[in-house]
């Protein structure tokens, strides 16, 4: 029997091609989407969890408070993880990890090779004793037991050694730092916190070798016992500080974050190594738009199921009068739903095969097809397989097979049955979604387009940012700036520690007559610059003026150029600042104000603006050239920049940023998730339009003989096509008023996390409701003018 129902359910497909091409496409490609975008979010959440011991790994996260501000920053001091280990029973093992430089590039020579690594780290031996970091060659309790070592990543070493045997060769780092390379480790996967590309032992780093507790430099993981518990840990941590930092000195808590947590629920912290970090807000966004799009395809096909499943009615009728049970037509119709269902599977794992690496280019990832094929996704795509075909098939299996066969081949019964409004209820939710995700789109965008023609305060186009950690000494510095200015491209360069936009120095600066506690401090950022830094950035200069070019080596005073906000928290004008004293910034009276800059975003537009400096202290090196250009040829000027740099820093890599590019990087994670959607939302309305499509045809046919009769009473096409046209246009417009507080409401969430934002404008709300009525009457209009246009000889022949 089974095999029979089969059978008539593929000729019943086959018959009516055009329903089942609309309902096979838009249920194939809505759950293509979710499962792509599913894919997605199982990859965030599965991150580090590849470790054995994730469970156990905590990392240190810190609690910086000035001003009666607080901040969380997943950096502690060098003191933190070795007393926590010692002092702490329940914590079986402390590893520190500090970014190269603080995440400069390191220029590494093996011999004439010249390359520059982005992700290096320092980092403790016991780095293998909490992590699964697998060695292919060398001895992790010896790889980095000693100063002057370091350990590759496979991909590292097959980059720089070719097939040769790496261990034992001998790289060169910055032309300072002699490494011996002890080990090869595997390349860490894509869902790992952790993605050093080389990693050196901590102890080279000599200046990080003295136990300090205010510091808050190095990123810190501890393994705790199985027994331990986190709270308790936490506690004793806080005596562990008390013991060991005099209460007026406390300007931080540091507390324990589980690895597992790292990934999605750092956003809100600072000075984080990894370059991987996530959102867990990102992916709610991305999860619910999955959510919606399987719904909006699951919409779409029970509407088009409901509207052919009206039309047998007599078929229903005759096949119970014949003597067919409830039970018989029920597992009828269920076995024609799965079958449906199981091709639109079938053709979304296709979809999603082709589509993948154009998704993993979308949003950055490095998910394999090999995700399509575990057991979790496997059994997810045949839950919602299930569903859709318990939910869709629910209505011709129970509703048509409940009646007696009189009343199914009755014609009034058909007309009177509740189906056009279960059918039109579904079409308000399903353009519901529609606006919502159009709104979302638009405001994405907006958000994005108001960052970037926000003024920022200074001028980062035609910035060059060029790397010169790697020189050998300042004379050879000097030789390059000298060659640069002399071209005529340039229009000014200065040395820097950082540029806007990437982290600087965080200093204390203090109200004169306060004590010196830091948390009673305002936080302050700190770059050491050249006299040339106004020109280079394009900075407004409120009053005094730039730093000395040159600083005598007897002076002890620190000449420093504050920003407005610093300014203002000392409670003076700019004009009133200048001869003042900095109090706490390098010492307690050291720093002696002789400038003040308009207020410029030195971060994302995520944070306000705070208090930031300038200085020429000799506290901090200067690795960064900033050059600024004045040349439309940019691609001209940076071969002359690079020509130059080869001249005169032969044993160095060119190695530069643009500063507005660089600037964009700091929303790439809003950036992909506005691309996301905005792709995937003009798929949800493409599948929203199929249903329609697929219900306006299946309307047209049933009223053929209705269209017949009032044309032969001189009715026109276009009376006939507003006929058929308003009668979806009636859920669209309740749609779209039940869709716009929802949106409202969402986009406000979104937009709370931006201290610089744009307002909702009502506008946003009426173009989407537009386009939603537009798409609706483009994709009605062509079935209702097919409709009218027939003959009525032919539509009055029907039956």
């Amino acid at each position: 029997m089974l095999q029979n129902y089969l059978k008539i359910a593929w000729r019943g497909l086959l018959k009516n091609r055009l329903f089942t091409s609309l309902n096979l496409l838009g249920l194939a490609t809505g759950l293509a989407v979710a499962l792509l975008l599913m894919l997605y979010v199982k990859d965030e959440l599965l991150f580090d969890k590849h470790h054995s011991k994730a469970d156990r790994i905590f990392r240190v996260g810190l609690t910086a408070t000035f001003d009666g501000k607080s901040m969380n920053w997943a950096n502690a001091p060098n003191a933190v993880g070795p007393a926590l280990k010692a002092d702490i029973p329940t914590v079986e093992q402390q590893v520190r990890l500090l970014r190269h430089n603080f995440g400069e590039t390191a220029f590494i020579k093996s011999g004439d090779k010249k390359f520059a690594e982005t992700n290096f780290y320092w980092a403790d031996g016991s780095l293998f004793d909490i992590f699964d970091v697998e060695l292919t060659k060398g001895n992790p309790k010896t790889v980095l037991d000693g100063p002057h070592k370091v350990v590759l990543s496979q991909s590292t070493a097959e980059r720089y050694f070719g097939s040769d045997n790496p261990v034992g060769k001998i790289l060169y780092v910055d032309n300072r730092d002699t490494l011996e390379v002890t080990g090869v480790y595997k390349n860490f996967p894509g869902t790992s916190t952790l993605d050093a590309d080389m990693i050196g032992s901590f102890s080279s780093v000599r200046w990080a070798q003295n136990p300090s507790w205010s510091n808050a430099s190095f990123e810190t993981y501890v393994l705790l016992s199985p027994q331990a518990q986190e709270t308790q840990v936490e506690g004793q941590m806080v005596g562990l500080v008390d013991k060991n930092v005099p209460k007026a000195e406390q300007w931080y808590k540091i507390w324990l974050q589980p690895l597992t947590e790292v990934h999605l629920y750092s956003a809100d912290m600072t000075n984080a190594n990894t370059t991987r970090i996530g959102d867990l807000r990102q992916v709610k966004i991305l999860l619910i738009l999955a959510i919606v799009i399987l719904l909006i395809a699951s919409i779409n096909y029970m509407n088009l199921a409901t509207a052919k499943a009206q039309i047998r009615f007599r078929e229903v009728g005759v096949i119970k009068t014949v003597g067919a049970s409830a039970g018989h037509l029920i597992t009828r119709f269920y076995l024609e739903t799965g079958l449906m269902v199981t091709l639109a599977l079938t053709l979304a794992i296709g979809l999603v095969t082709l589509g993948l690496p154009l998704f993993n280019q979308m949003t950055d990832k490095q998910i394999p097809f090999a995700a399509l094929l575990t057991p979790e996704v496997i059994v997810g795509l045949l839950l919602i397989g299930l569903l859709i075909t318990l939910i869709a098939g629910s209505y011709p299996a129970f509703y048509l097979s409940s009646f007696s066969p009189k009343y199914l081949l009755s014609t009034t019964f058909r007309n009177q049955s509740g189906a056009g409004l279960f059918r039109r209820s579904l079409v308000v939710i399903q353009f519901a979604a529609s606006v919502i995700l159009m709104v979302c789109t638009f405001i994405f965008y907006q958000q994005l387009q108001f960052i970037q023609a926000q003024k920022l305060g200074y001028e980062p186009t035609q910035v060059v940012a060029v790397m010169t950690s790697a020189a050998k000494d300042k004379t050879q510095i000097d030789a390059l700036m000298n060659d640069y200015r002399s071209l005529s491209s340039v229009v000014e360069v200065c040395r820097a520690q950082t540029f806007p936009g990437r982290g600087a120095s965080g200093r204390t600066l203090s109200r004169s007559g306060s004590s010196t506690n830091s948390s009673e401090g305002m936080a302050i950022q700190t770059n050491r610059v050249g006299k040339e830094f106004m020109d280079v950035l394009g900075l407004k200069l409120l009053a005094g003026h730039t730093l000395p070019a040159i600083k005598d080596e007897k002076d002890t005073t620190v000449q420093v150029v504050l920003n407005k906000k610093a300014v203002d928290y000392l409670g003076l004008t700019p004009q009133k600042a200048i001869g003042q004293k900095a109090h706490n910034l390098f010492g307690w009276d050291r720093a002696e104000i002789i400038g003040v800059v308009d207020d410029f975003h030195f971060q994302s537009l995520h944070t306000p603006i705070g208090a930031y400096a300038f200085h020429n202290a000799d506290t901090e090196s200067r690795p960064y050239l900033l050059i600024k250009t004045r040349t439309a040829q940019l691609s001209q000027t940076m071969r002359q920049l690079e020509a130059v740099f080869q001249k005169d820093m032969p044993d160095s890599a060119f190695e530069y940023t643009f500063l507005d590019e660089f600037l964009n990087t700091l929303y790439r994670s809003e950036q992909r998730t506005a691309q996301v959607v905005l792709v995937f939302s003009a798929l949800a309305i493409l599948i929203a339009c199929l249903g329609l499509f697929g219900l306006a045809a299946f309307t047209a046919e049933q009223r053929t003989k209705e269209i017949g009769v009032r044309k032969v009473l001189g009715a026109s096409v276009s009376s006939i096509v507003t006929l058929l046209s308003k009668d979806f246009l009636k859920p669209v417009l309740i749609a779209i008023l039940l869709a716009s507080p929802i949106a409202w409401w969402a986009m406000n969430q979104w937009l709370a996390d931006f201290a610089y934002r744009v307002n909702i404008q009502w506008w946003v709300f009426v173009l989407a409701g537009l386009l939603a009525i537009g798409i609706a009457l483009l994709t009605v209009s062509f079935q209702s003018i097919k409709a009218a246009l027939v003959n009525p000889v032919k539509s009055l022949k029907t039956e």
